[in-house]
């Protein structure tokens, strides 16, 4: 029987909730998920990590840096599991990703980034040392709040960051990019100009993977949304095929990993993460 494992969900301040969706610890210190491949799920959003135990790795790849930043992921992705785990991810919007690291999306879509080469090795040093003397979640999580929200006042906006969130609710209405283009009175070059150079991508294929996400939210809380967004089941279909290898039917049969059960707690609207 495996170890009692912590997996916890809290709430950034209220000034941080249009950039950060919540902060997510998963601590393994006696390894009971050792040597365990885990998959993370495409996701329309990015992970601020920092590692306070021994980091996790990419299967088949380095293992994690202790301060990284994962931007927009367009496919699933394999990591594999240590003892001495210990790390809180901070999930941001893609309007967190462009406010709180401006210009970096194109660099760390589907990439992990060394935040030591983006912030300095003695920034990326201090905040690791910060959070860890911290420890516990809560203790944790306010000096997290406290180190983003001095990276709000110390940057500045990028100039197209509220036409993008502007442009990203129409979008969320359910209307197309051209429509959208046209009711802000821009070309459609320049929409996807908005998108790729904070986020590394452009509108549409940010629309597909928020609907293969809201697919991926139903299936595990076996809600009939599921198809919600798709023209049809084969347009889900193909979706999944794409973008994470396997049909809706082969993972409802399959089952969610002990990870995606146990977030499974997550509040309600929180993004699922891991499949």
């Amino acid at each position: 029987m495996r170890a009692a494992v912590m997996f916890q969900v809290l709430a950034p301040c209220p000034s941080l909730t249009p950039y950060v969706d919540g902060y997510w610890f998963v601590q393994d210190l006696e390894g009971a998920y050792a040597g365990s491949d885990i998959t993370t799920c495409p996701y329309p959003g990015a992970v601020l990590s920092v590692n306070f135990g021994r980091p996790n790795a990419m299967v088949g790849g380095p293992a994690v840096p202790t301060v990284s930043l994962l931007g927009l992921q367009s496919a699933s992705r394999r990591w594999q599991s240590w003892s001495d785990t210990y790390f809180v991810m901070a999930m941001l919007s893609g309007a967190g990703l462009a406010r709180l690291f401006p210009g970096v999306g194109p660099e760390c879509k589907d990439q992990l980034l060394d935040l030591a080469g983006y912030l300095g090795d003695r920034a990326s040093h201090a905040l690791s040392a910060d959070l860890s003397a911290a420890w516990m979640p809560a203790r944790i999580v306010a000096r997290l709040d406290a180190w983003l929200l001095r990276r709000l006042a110390a940057l500045r906006e990028p100039t197209a960051l509220q036409s993008m969130r502007a442009a990203h609710a129409l979008l969320r209405e359910g209307r197309q990019v051209q429509e959208v283009a046209s009711l802000m009175a821009v070309s459609r070059r320049q929409l996807n100009r908005w998108f790729a150079q904070q986020l590394g991508l452009g509108p549409k294929q940010l629309m597909e993977l928020e609907r293969l996400q809201h697919s991926i939210q139903a299936l595990q809380r076996g809600t009939c949304a599921a198809l919600d967004g798709y023209s049809d089941q084969a347009h889900q279909i193909r979706a999944w095929r794409r973008r994470m290898a396997q049909t809706p039917g082969t993972y409802a049969r399959s089952g969610q990993s002990p990870l995606a059960v146990s977030f499974g707690q997550r509040p309600a609207g929180a993004p699922a993460f891991y499949l």
